[in-house]
């Protein structure tokens, strides 16, 4: 396993489904211990749960802390194609990416790139985006520039931060950096490309932007004051593979229901992935994109 990359779950030892989840902001291992111990009737068997860990956390604390999406999504695409590149799939292996909140939008950043090295042999057979709002439009809550006292008190609000961080404030040097850093690269994402799509941003988005080949469901929790139903809808244009609109579901809960009820989250998300999505061979492993001599 490459450093970019943590287990949460397995059955099976060569499985078959591969679901990668690219976290929330300030997101990390501990904050996804919920899916280490699911219930297995809540996936196929055969599948392996993959988490994203961005720099700046966990095993990566040493290093620097990404503060632009680009930056993190380029990074989760080299680590997944260096280890996709030491994996041995079969005709029935199939990967699918998840990103929640922030991650939604590293992981449609990651879609996209493979997308544009491989057009419909991307080995990412499908896109879960979850609790995020549509990249044209602008997040609620600014954090990323707030003193440290009101950082804090806004990141306990929304339950992206411990109180402990409050009561402790020796551990602040450890994890303000890293989500100081997560909230300023998701706050920057948003203006970066409204910037971009201001004028006939349909048009735009269809001709630049918009995902081709990757079949995709759009989740939103019926009570996240983060991420409304229309704003998560508003992924739509972006999101037009085959002709078809992506799926979109509703799950109860707010707006961390990936962790607090994971088996939840699987049960109403899956039942919308076909059993068997139409099958796109992956690349070779001798392709220049996995075999480092070129990345895109």
């Amino acid at each position: 396993m490459n450093q970019v990359f943590k287990t949460l779950y397995q059955s099976g030892a060569q499985p078959r489904e591969i679901l990668i989840i690219c976290p929330f902001a300030g997101g990390s291992l501990s904050a996804f211990k919920t899916w280490m111990s699911l219930d297995c009737n809540a996936l196929a068997k055969e599948t392996l749960v993959l988490l994203a860990t961005y720099p700046g956390r966990d095993h990566r604390m040493r290093e620097r802390p990404l503060t632009s999406i680009e930056a993190i999504a380029e990074d989760v695409a080299e680590g997944l194609r260096t280890w996709i590149a030491d994996q041995t799939f079969t005709k029935e292996t199939r990967i699918i990416l998840c990103g929640h909140s922030m991650g939604a939008q590293v992981a449609y950043e990651v879609c996209h790139r493979f997308e544009s090295s491989f057009g419909a042999l991307s080995p990412i057979k499908y896109l879960i985006l979850s609790a995020c709002h549509a990249p044209h439009l602008s997040s609620r809550r600014r954090l990323s520039q707030l003193n440290d006292d009101d950082f804090i008190d806004q990141l306990i609000a929304i339950g992206s931060g411990s109180p402990i961080l409050k009561q402790h404030p020796e551990l602040l040097p450890l994890f303000l950096p890293m989500l100081r850093a997560d909230f300023l690269a998701t706050e920057c994402y948003y203006q970066q490309v409204n910037y971009h799509q201001q004028v006939n941003y349909h048009q735009q988005v269809t001709a630049s932007k918009c995902l081709q080949h990757t079949p995709c469901t759009l989740v939103f929790g019926e009570h996240d004051p983060e991420a409304w139903e229309s704003e998560v809808a508003a992924w739509q244009p972006w999101l037009m593979p085959i002709g078809e609109k992506p799926t979109l579901i509703a799950i109860s809960g707010d707006h961390f229901y990936i962790t607090a009820t994971p088996e939840h989250f699987l049960n109403k998300v899956t039942v919308h992935i076909p059993t068997r999505v139409e099958h796109r061979p992956t690349p070779p492993m001798n392709h220049p994109h996995f075999s480092g001599e070129q990345h895109g």
